[in-house]
């Protein structure tokens, strides 16, 4: 059943959009100010809160982050479809991109091209946690066994239907079930979560008054929406520092990307934002894995396919 919360929250996705590029090409402050006042009245409620275990969020039928979402039957159909491969009865259908990988920040809060610390070859090390918990990466614990992506590994590339990019998902798969016994839970598809609700806040509130201002009628500034769903338990990443309001859309559009990913926001913020030609049209790109003799793994990155969105 929709709730008072989900009908605000479909008019604050209304709105943001509305004051987006795409459809606000004259940039008029008014329509961010509605969006800010939508997302602040969602806010308002006190009804919702962030939870603290944000890969059991996606598992989850009911909780205070859960503004809307509905619930399906059990199955264990998107298990079949996403574990990787080398688990008996899994098609391993969805492969994440490098390019969306790379997009997580290090647990330094920098980017991979701007941390020094970063090491390519230990790429998953010291990284957002939310990486692993959305995405399943070479020699992460899965399922009771190492998961092999790389080359001639049980998941890896040589086996047939193995991920091409050197990924599988993570969120939404529940990780416990037997396919062999043709086990299977109940899975719910968020519509509307708090998470999403203030960084609509936090980017309206910031292309209307900048990062930290708090205009007469709200109560908190775009900052403090924005880190509070970094800084969640369990995620506990830095707090975005970005002085001006142009710095900071850019960490607005990279934190969406990643806490809202495999969520079906990334191509509709491409597209109201205007960042889809250039972004769209960007290769794909892929991790190509290789175990070394030593059981170390040496890793390299390509282009796999191009890309045109007109």
């Amino acid at each position: 059943r929709a709730t008072k919360g989900a009908a605000l929250s479909l008019k604050s996705r209304v709105l943001l959009y509305a004051a987006s590029p795409l459809n606000n090409p004259s940039n008029d402050q008014a329509k961010w100010i509605r969006a800010a006042e939508a997302a602040h009245e969602v806010i308002e409620l006190n009804q919702y809160s962030l939870v603290d275990n944000y890969r059991n969020l996606f598992r989850s039928i009911n909780n205070n982050e859960i503004i809307f979402a509905r619930s399906y039957a059990a199955s264990n159909g998107l298990e079949r479809n996403n574990y990787p491969i080398g688990f008996t009865g899994a098609v391993g259908g969805t492969n994440p991109s490098q390019n969306l990988v790379d997009a997580y920040q290090t647990a330094n809060g920098l980017s991979i091209a701007e941390d020094p610390e970063y090491d390519p070859q230990d790429p998953y090390a010291n990284r957002d946690p939310r990486l692993q918990m959305s995405i399943i990466v070479n020699d992460s614990d899965y399922k009771g066994r190492k998961v092999e992506t790389y080359r001639g590994g049980l998941d890896g590339y040589g086996q047939a239907r193995a991920s091409k990019t050197g990924y599988y998902l993570k969120k939404y798969m529940d990780e416990g079930l037997d396919l062999l016994q043709n086990r299977s839970s109940v899975h719910t598809w968020i519509y509307f979560r708090y998470a999403e609700i203030l960084m609509n806040y936090a980017e309206a509130m910031n292309e209307a008054f900048g990062p930290d201002a708090i205009a007469e009628g709200f109560t908190i500034s775009a900052r403090e929406a924005l880190n509070s769903v970094r800084q969640r338990p369990g995620v506990t990443m830095p707090g975005i520092t970005s002085a001006s309001a142009q710095e900071f859309r850019e960490e607005i559009k990279n934190e969406r990307r990643v806490e809202l990913a495999f969520e079906e926001h990334r191509f509709w913020d491409l597209r109201r934002w205007r960042d889809a030609e250039d972004i769209l049209s960007q290769p794909i790109r892929i991790a190509v894995i290789e175990k070394n003799t030593d059981g170390s793994f040496s890793y390299s990155y390509q282009n796999a396919e191009e890309r045109i969105f007109l």
